[in-house]
């Protein structure tokens, strides 16, 4: 067995037999890795607070070659996030972001972008607005993995939208109006949506956090990226169920 050590965040936990847990990680340099903490679980240990949700730790795992699950030997805390464990709000976010990666990402595939995302949007995430940050997020994370829209003209046609611009969340595409009016699940985006999320795409996370969004552009996008995700991912997250659930008391 090879003995890796990396930085990581915590996607996921799960108890495992009595006194385990299987613990899912995003790394720096590996991408998803999960491995079994044993021992973290007894009484009496304090090691299980290394892997609470949304920690980044440096780790230390035996990388088994015929399997996915690893074990994992040592942890050190490099940064809690503890801002973000404070608001009801800013957790469901959290949750939500970790979600999407777990879902979305294979085992050992490294993507050093997507723990960066991670890591700049825990730290940003009490500071700045959950929802901008959720569309900049979900975006910058589809962009690295290879899911971008198309949206240069009509993916049909190749007309450029001259009045009405339609978006298939199924083709993940742009339609002209004509193309539009036999495709089910293609509907209306307004110019100004069209534009953020172009730019959103060609621009990196830093740079596209200061561009100023209107509040119908935000909305727009908000529904489109829903839309989007329920084509591509074939179950409901439990992280953007709560969000739904808890929004009313947020406002």
């Amino acid at each position: 067995m090879a003995i890796q050590k990396t930085d990581a965040i915590v996607l996921k936990t799960l108890p495992f037999r009595s006194s385990s847990l299987l613990v899912t990680f995003f790394s720096k340099t590996h991408g998803k890795v999960k491995g079994i903490a044993k021992g973290v679980r007894q009484e009496r240990e304090m090691r299980g607070s290394l892997f609470e949700l949304f920690t980044q730790l440096e780790i230390v795992y035996y990388e088994k070659t015929r399997s996915d699950l690893h074990l994992i030997s040592e942890g050190f805390i490099l940064e809690s996030y503890e801002p973000i464990r404070s608001q009801l709000e800013t957790i469901a976010y959290a949750s939500y972001f970790a979600e999407l990666v777990d879902e979305l990402t294979e085992f050992h595939d490294p993507h050093p972008v997507i723990f960066h995302l991670l890591d700049f949007s825990y730290r940003y995430l009490p500071s700045l607005s959950p929802e901008r940050l959720a569309r900049l997020f979900e975006i910058q994370l589809l962009r690295e993995i290879g899911w971008v829209p198309y949206l240069e003209d009509c993916i049909r046609c190749h007309a450029k939208p001259s009045d009405q611009p339609f978006f298939s969340p199924n083709q993940g595409a742009l339609l002209c109006k004509n193309c539009a009016r036999d495709t089910p699940d293609a509907k209306p985006i307004s110019e100004e949506t069209l534009s953020v999320l172009r730019y959103y795409l060609q621009h990196d996370l830093e740079t596209s956090i200061k561009l100023s969004v209107s509040f119908q552009s935000e909305q727009g996008l908000a529904l489109l990226m829903n839309r989007f995700f329920q084509f591509r991912i074939h179950r409901p997250l439990k992280s953007l169920s709560f969000l739904e659930k808890i929004k009313p008391v947020l406002c």
